[in-house]
């Protein structure tokens, strides 16, 4: 009857009678039915041309304002490098694997670490980057714009010059091929990290600092086709944006409280 052995060990008269024998740890017999249940037929348009589409042109952030003909406040050379059983990130040439172990010789800390450069915030920066092809590049705090590359496009046309990143792999090219990429240092000053995202590599070392030094909050006005606050409507040829929303205050429940702060530490996001 589907219900009776079939509770037992999976395998009695569920797979006699009817679609029985699930709760004793084995499937039993399932009986499939496959059916089409929509038909899409795809044909020519009977129009003669297809619609011209409109050409839309964003207005961006100045963090991520094109920056390919920007005047760059400095350049150097980052590499992703291995050998000798060390990961390690460069610039120009000079750099320590930023492992435990040489954080803390001589009794060191993150903050004693000493930086790759200094870069001022408020500016743009040229970096020619090697070793992309194994190693993710990923920097903190601001993204980067791919300026230059052997080929125009990689991936099938996915990766292309001009994009953005915060991340990138690009497996196609060799150790030794270059990439150029900029960055616009925007607004925060302090310690911008620049590691491997494999995270054993970054943990072997392959991570470094750079010192973004200068004015807290200083901006890029390179360019004049990108705005530096949110819901600057005037930069958007003509767009409007809605206002924020004025803060409100809520009174959470004690329960769901709890629960959040159990969810919150279980996941790693509170020290308990």
């Amino acid at each position: 009857d589907g219900n009776g052995d079939g509770n037992g060990d999976g395998n009695g008269d569920g797979n006699g009678n009817g679609n029985g024998g699930f709760a004793g740890g084995d499937i039993g017999n399932v009986n499939l039915t496959e059916s089409d249940i929509m038909t899409i037929t795809i044909a020519d348009s009977q129009t003669s041309a297809a619609p011209e589409l409109p050409v839309f042109n964003p207005a961006r952030p100045c963090y991520l304002t094109d920056v390919r003909d920007a005047e760059v406040a400095g350049s150097g050379e980052l590499g992703l490098e291995t050998g000798q059983g060390l990961f390690k990130v460069t610039w120009n040439g000079a750099g320590e694997a930023m492992t435990e172990a040489n954080i803390e010789h001589n009794g060191g800390d993150l903050r004693t670490w000493p930086a790759l450069t200094s870069w001022n915030v408020g500016s743009v920066y040229e970096v020619q980057v090697t070793g992309i092809n194994a190693h993710p590049l990923h920097f903190h705090v601001n993204p980067y714009q791919i300026v230059d590359m052997p080929e125009v496009s990689y991936g099938d046309g996915f990766f292309k010059i001009g994009d953005f990143h915060d991340t990138l792999l690009l497996s196609d090219l060799t150790g030794s091929d270059p990439i150029k990429i900029r960055m616009v240092t925007d607004r925060f000053a302090g310690k911008m990290f620049v590691h491997c995202h494999i995270l054993a590599h970054e943990d072997m070392g392959m991570m470094n600092v750079i010192d973004l030094i200068g004015t807290e909050g200083a901006l890029f006005t390179g360019t004049s086709s990108c705005f530096n606050k949110a819901f600057d409507a005037s930069s958007d040829q003509g767009a409007s944006f809605p206002e924020p929303a004025a803060s409100v205050s809520k009174t959470v429940d004690s329960g769901f409280r709890g629960l959040a702060i159990i969810l919150l530490v279980a996941f790693g996001c509170v020290p308990w």
